[in-house]
């Protein structure tokens, strides 16, 4: 009797379960555990709205949709819209606004969980104009930026910098070099959006201003670390002005005149070597295989000197020319001559014209065979035709024009009886005639394109 007491107990617990679970496969919805809102990568306007959704532990059939509505209304089984869960996510892409999330099962029960306000008002990203900004102390320079923003959402960005006795910056965004060193400036949001731009002010680079008294690099006087942040200052120069652009050219030959806070030595060449592939051998200089100042010794690392050297500017190489001041046989610091510093500034503008000289030969290419020559009169300084970056010389001397003002001509060039590479003024006045520059080389043809061009620094 007792068995049969218990049995029934048992039966009768199995068909209350089978009944339960009945019940809750044919009349419990699935549910919303969570919902994520994120930006949408493709869509300035819009998010991306998941819904997790779960269903019940004894539902045999799991399958979930879901369905986004502005609309309080019910929707039907059949309506358009519905999505099909997948790993228990359904994601829509939707724009501002209030929705009803509906969900439902395989049999058809649907409930809805709730409104959702969707809120894309958020700056999704702040892009400053530059990421590094090089300077020199007390240099101002404008931080401007861009903002990625979903929605309506205030502008307001704060910045600040991690130490102001290096770079500090103002309200409206002006960075003021303070001292010598490396920090950084946070761009942040209200809804706190961050971005961060590198500030390194360097002693390698001064105002750029004609200055004669420069003293000169020595042998081996920046370990790499240091000629690798020259160049990459002089390249952030060239590449704000426009690489391979007539600019280009012309922010190399300011930079190394007026920026660079030493001057390089004059040397004259010992001989010359076509700077085509596949050869690697080449003059004391080695310059015209690699951009970038030639101040350490991995400038040099694949060239092998066809004479003597090579070596870096400001160490010794021996001279093979008899040519005024310069003997045979001695030593003297490496540098450029006139055509090295101008096809320096070519090659480092995005003009790679080879290892090429300043005479005018019918036999070889030279730097006068670039452009378009034409003399040097009042007429053509007047007529418009002349631009900064052209070549200005004459036979056996080569330079660049590289600015002017109401008053003068400033020439970038290297000569023996300047000391090495400087900035020549030149009254406007006295161009015309004068004993160094005859010509013009016309070099829009040459460069094509004149980029963010200045006639002034």
């Amino acid at each position: 009797m007792k068995k049969k007491i218990g049995f029934s107990i048992i039966a009768l617990i199995v068909i209350i379960l089978g009944i339960y679970v009945t019940y809750v496969n044919f009349k419990f919805p699935p549910y919303v555990t969570n919902i994520e809102i994120n930006e949408s990568k493709r869509f300035d306007n819009q998010v991306i709205f998941n819904i997790e959704v779960k269903s019940h532990l004894l539902k045999i059939d799991k399958t979930t949709w879901c369905l986004l509505s502005i609309n309080d209304n019910l929707p039907k089984e059949d309506d358009d819209g519905w999505i099909k869960a997948t790993n228990g996510y359904c994601s829509f892409t939707v724009e501002d606004g209030e929705y009803n999330i509906f969900v439902k099962d395989s049999l058809g029960n649907i409930v809805n969980a709730d409104k959702q306000k969707v809120n894309i008002d958020k700056i999704l990203e702040i892009k400053p104009s530059k990421n590094i900004f090089y300077m020199w102390r007390g240099m101002e320079q404008k931080l401007s930026y861009e903002i990625v923003k979903l929605g309506n959402v205030k502008d307001n960005i704060k910045m600040t910098s991690a130490n102001d006795k290096i770079a500090s910056i103002s309200e409206n965004g002006i960075i003021t070099a303070n001292n010598y060193g490396t920090t950084t400036i946070s761009l942040t949001s209200e809804d706190g959006a961050l971005s961060k731009v590198k500030i390194i002010v360097s002693p390698f680079i001064t105002k750029p201003v004609v200055n004669t008294k420069k003293s000169y690099i020595t042998c081996k006087q920046f370990n790499l670390e240091e000629a690798n942040l020259i160049d990459e200052i002089l390249f952030d120069r060239i590449d704000d002005a426009g690489y391979g652009t007539r600019a280009g050219v012309v922010a190399a030959a300011r930079f190394i005149t007026l920026e660079f806070a030493y001057r390089i030595h004059y040397f004259y060449e010992n001989g010359r070597l076509n700077n085509y592939s596949p050869y690697k051998h080449v003059d004391g200089e080695g310059r015209y295989y690699h951009r970038g100042l030639y101040l350490n010794e991995s400038k040099f690392a694949d060239i092998t000197a066809s004479f003597v050297g090579p070596a870096i500017w400001g160490c010794d190489l021996q001279n093979y020319t008899d040519w005024g001041p310069y003997v045979t046989g001695k030593y003297y610091p490496n540098g450029l001559d006139c055509s090295g510093f101008v096809t320096w500034a070519l090659l480092n503008g995005g003009f790679d014209v080879g290892d090429i000289g300043a005479g005018a030969n019918a036999n070889h290419n030279d730097l006068d065979d670039l452009g378009e020559k034409v003399m040097i009169t009042n007429e053509l300084m007047n007529s418009g035709r002349v631009k900064v970056g052209d070549l200005i010389g004459l036979n056996g001397h080569m330079a660049i024009l590289a600015g002017w003002d109401d008053n003068n001509y400033y020439i970038a060039e290297s000569l023996n009886t300047t000391g090495g590479v400087v900035m020549t003024v030149v009254k406007k006045s006295n161009l015309v005639n004068n004993s160094i520059y005859d010509y013009i080389i016309l070099m829009d043809e040459v460069y094509k394109k004149d980029g963010n061009l200045s006639n002034m620094w």
